[in-house]
């Protein structure tokens, strides 16, 4: 072989992107099952073809030995942000803005933890270790649940991490229990109503949280859940192209609670409401 040659096949060895060991799922179906099966995480990795630090994953890390010894008990799953299937699909539902990004999820696709940016293996592999000994903390707090029946602070807790890992049917069964049950404290109650308005809110099940929110008003009128759910209250109409119900229910929201710390971000909402409202 020439000298050119070798050149030639040296340099395309270096532009052609590098294979990475270990067996990556391409779609959740199958990715799901196989954690399904073995009782396992799934490791997504959320990358996108422009994004230069994901291709220095697929080069760097995933090759590197340390990365294998600590995913072999996980099953691996790559999908494309930019996709327009799956991958665009999960970004949206997990609200993933930037990239590298890194989803550890339970086999029901709830969050067990997130890792964010780029890191050489060593890095990488701890911030993984640390997300599991996180998550595994967690699921210690979730099987001792059946012990915190009037530890209704811990309940509310365990309730609203839930929510923050996306397992939101657990979160609202959880919520539910804490507005109807007798002997809950007031404030545990009219926080517990708010959490669940914010659970039907993500789902995008507006009528749901709004009748929630009427809810807490009937059985409270004061206190930091009631505040915050009445300016849900006003996004949600926002949400729902409704601008007058909105600018109505931020006014009256000035009018109940002068002295609330949230009139500071009705005042900085209100008026572009009502410019919109003007140019109808």
């Amino acid at each position: 072989m020439t000298r050119r040659l070798v050149l030639a096949a040296a340099l395309a060895l270096a532009l052609t992107p590098q294979t990475f060991a270990g067996t990556w799922h391409k779609a959740i179906g199958p990715a799901q099952k196989a954690a399904k099966e073995k009782n396992q995480l799934i490791l997504v990795d959320m990358f996108a073809e422009w994004c230069g630090w994901c291709h220095r994953f697929e080069r760097e890390v995933f090759p590197a030995e340390a990365f294998q010894n600590a995913t072999k008990d996980i099953v691996l799953l790559r999908l494309d942000t930019e996709d327009k299937a799956e991958g665009t699909e999960l970004a949206r539902k997990y609200q993933i803005t930037s990239l590298p990004t890194f989803l550890l999820l339970a086999p029901d696709l709830s969050v067990a933890g997130m890792i964010r940016g780029y890191a050489p293996a060593p890095q990488f592999v701890q911030m993984l270790s640390d997300a599991r000994a996180k998550y595994t903390s967690f699921q210690k707090r979730e099987k001792n649940e059946p012990n915190m029946t009037k530890d209704y602070p811990g309940r509310l807790e365990l309730g609203k991490e839930y929510l923050t890992r996306n397992a939101y049917a657990k979160a609202e069964l959880r919520f539910k229990a804490l507005t109807t049950e007798k002997g809950v404290p007031g404030s545990i109650r009219d926080e517990a109503f708010y959490q669940l308005a914010i659970v039907y809110t993500m789902q995008n099940k507006l009528d749901d949280a709004l009748k929630t929110i009427r809810g807490l008003n009937a059985v409270s009128n004061r206190g930091k859940s009631v505040e915050e759910a009445r300016l849900l209250m006003g996004q949600i109409y926002l949400q729902q192209g409704n601008f007058l119900g909105a600018a109505n229910e931020l006014k009256n929201f000035k009018k109940t609670f002068p002295n609330s710390p949230l009139v500071a971000t009705v005042d900085r909402v209100l008026p572009d409401i009502e410019r919109r409202l003007a140019g109808n």
